[in-house]
């Protein structure tokens, strides 16, 4: 049997094709990436992949992520791989999807009713389920969501101070994302410090090409999120604003703006593209800063701070931390990232070793706090399509 799994992200779509006989380990036989799909970089959208002993990549035109999937599939077609059964990562599913669930039509009205709550996201995961569902009906198909992992969050960080008839009529509450990759990471980590998880406090902090989250863990669950009701709050992201006072939203619209010239403005042309007028890519912005261009130096001062102020209410909120953890494509692979917000807070028992973090390697864990620091800095390779693929194979399972 052969199962897929696409891990889509807001600029990007991942995928990894396994092999898994009864009784037996599965094997990745292909996997790759789709970059800077439907995104505003100065980079060209392509897409990277591997499979068998063969590997490429390929500039192409990727408007959409129902295109990136298509091009992911005739890929897979080209190197006579089969697909018996897929496996998607859907990043909210409300209070309507909180497990695994096998797509089938009611599933599929269900989910397309969870649009509003991500709306750069959800809509195209759903557009990949199509995709799949045109081009390989007889497979079947499971959405895995984000949100489950911080389904236990303790009930004064869920909560949103607002009257209570509002909050249980509309289920407006914190969920938190990137549940997925923090659920691998933070058993990665504890493997690595070779204690049990739950006798871990960690600061976990899943910086992508498009979105990115902190997360607080402590006694093996999630405590708190940067992200809330959808994944637009928190975090300065590649076109998301995070944080925001909501007058100016009222304000917006009391000035003529509708509610979807919000959304899209909040959610497209905000955070790194929205402050650097250049990019919405973090590595591209600090390259131009460096060069002198004052936008791009203050997104990226904006940035930082904005990752500082979390890494510090939650270091307060823990009383400590074993570990800081950085994961994902900026935060495994943007040095000039870590090393800006973790220098200069000695006092706190943090101590950054430089050469160690300008040496790390985005495919390793990696230590780059010096041997004096009480707290440990770890670089921390996620693999979401890892976790998804248990969860299709517990479900196979079950069936």
């Amino acid at each position: 049997m052969n199962i897929l799994i696409f891990n889509c992200g807001s600029s990007s779509q991942g995928f990894k094709l396994y092999q898994k006989e009864y009784g037996t380990t599965p094997i990745l036989v292909a996997a790759g990436k789709a970059r800077n799909v439907a995104t505003k970089t100065r980079a060209d959208s392509c897409l990277d992949w591997t499979a068998g002993s063969q590997k490429g990549s390929v500039n192409v035109e990727l408007p959409s992520h129902r295109e990136a999937a298509r091009q992911i599939l005739a890929l897979l077609r080209k190197s006579n791989l089969s697909v018996d059964a897929i496996g998607h990562r859907f990043v909210h599913g409300g209070d309507v999807f909180q497990h695994t669930t096998r797509i089938d039509k009611a599933v599929l009205a269900g989910l397309k009713g969870c649009f509003p709550l991500a709306p750069i996201h959800n809509p195209n995961s759903y557009s990949v389920i199509e995709v799949c569902r045109e081009l390989l009906p007889d497979a079947a198909q499971f959405a895995v969501f984000d949100t489950a992992f911080h389904a236990n969050m303790p009930a004064e960080s869920r909560q949103y101070a607002l009257p209570r008839e509002l909050v249980q009529e509309n289920g407006y509450r914190k969920y938190g994302f990137h549940g997925l990759s923090y659920q691998y990471v933070s058993a990665r980590t504890a493997e690595y410090l070779g204690r049990p998880l739950e006798e871990l406090k960690l600061i976990l902090c899943h910086l992508g090409t498009g979105g990115s989250s902190v997360t607080a863990m402590k006694d093996g669950r999630s405590m708190d999120s940067s992200m809330g009701y959808s994944p637009l709050p928190g975090l300065v992201m590649s076109t998301r604003c995070g944080d925001l006072d909501p007058e100016i939203v009222l304000e917006m619209i009391r000035r003529g703006s509708s509610v979807d010239d919000v959304e899209f403005i909040l959610n497209n042309q905000s955070g790194l593209i929205g402050l650097s007028g250049y990019s919405s890519n973090l590595e591209e912005v600090i390259a131009e800063g460096e060069k002198g261009n004052e936008d791009c130096r203050l997104a990226f001062d904006v940035y930082a701070h904005r990752l500082q102020l979390y890494l510090g209410a939650f270091f307060w909120l823990l009383n400590d931390a074993d570990a800081i953890v950085f994961t994902d494509d900026v935060g495994l692979k943007s040095w000039k990232l870590r090393e800006k917000v973790c220098r200069g807070v000695e006092n706190l028992g943090i101590l950054l070793d430089a050469d160690a973090n300008r040496l790390a390697l985005p495919d390793q864990i990696t230590c780059f706090s010096s041997p004096a620091s009480r707290t440990r800095l770890l670089t921390v390779p996620t693999d979401e399509e890892q976790v998804i693929l248990q969860e299709v194979l517990s479900q196979l399972e079950q069936a």
